[in-house]
């Protein structure tokens, strides 16, 4: 048998769990109760993360508005593109594939060519659109200057000096649209870096997207 100093360290011990237990269980209660509290105080914080920087950006247009852009003030945007600095000195547009007389021009051969205006829209992706004043050489003038009749042509691919291309279909009729061309300007300025200096197709059957920048080939399938 136990002593008696023995069984009161027992009971003693005893009294101790289960003053500990009752205040687990209260720290159990506590928690519960704060859960609410937390997830209440998260939320409040994220509100106002989010009002911050809400009031931190520029107002903007809708969207879906049209910018009518004599100025060349239409948005940038890049789709597998990025700014790209050309040097001059030895850029060169090529024109080759299926065509008679392959071209290999210079900026200054593009500028001293008889170039075309059109003021057409822009459709991007991302929502906006605008209509800007371009100036540059047609495609099919181009095309026809190669030897390759455009409407006896397949497929045209145009290059970025990115890498970058987007391809033309005459089934779809993209070919033939008199209103391609290789673009100089826009809204009566050389276009910049962001915009693709010094050569951007323009092609209104195509998204924005196709719009290729820093055009440096232009390739031709038969049909």
């Amino acid at each position: 048998m136990d002593g008696p100093k023995k069984l009161a360290n027992r009971i003693s011990n005893s009294s101790e769990v289960g003053r500990v237990r009752k205040i687990m269980k209260l720290d159990r209660r506590s928690f519960i109760r704060l859960i609410p509290l937390g997830l209440a105080a998260t939320f409040a914080g994220g509100l106002w993360w989010f009002f911050r920087e809400a009031a931190r950006e520029p107002a903007t247009k809708s969207k879906a508005a049209v910018t009518n852009s004599n100025t060349y003030d239409f948005p940038v945007t890049w789709n597998g593109d990025r700014p790209t600095e050309v040097s001059l000195e030895g850029y060169r547009l090529r024109v080759d594939g299926d065509v008679l007389k392959p071209l290999e021009l210079t900026l200054d051969d593009l500028l001293s060519m008889s170039s075309a205006q059109r003021k057409l829209r822009i459709d991007c992706v991302d929502g906006w659109t605008a209509e800007v004043l371009w100036e540059g050489i047609p495609l099919s003038y181009l095309l026809r200057l190669a030897g390759a009749a455009p409407e006896k042509i397949a497929y045209v691919t145009v290059e970025s000096v990115t890498g970058y291309k987007t391809t033309m279909s005459s089934e779809l009729g993209e070919i033939t649209n008199p209103d391609n061309m290789i673009a100089l300007k826009a809204g009566g300025l050389p276009l910049t870096v962001e915009h693709g200096y010094p050569a951007r197709l323009v092609a209104p059957t195509k998204w924005g997207m196709g719009w290729v920048k820093y055009v440096r080939r232009i390739t031709c399938t038969k049909m």
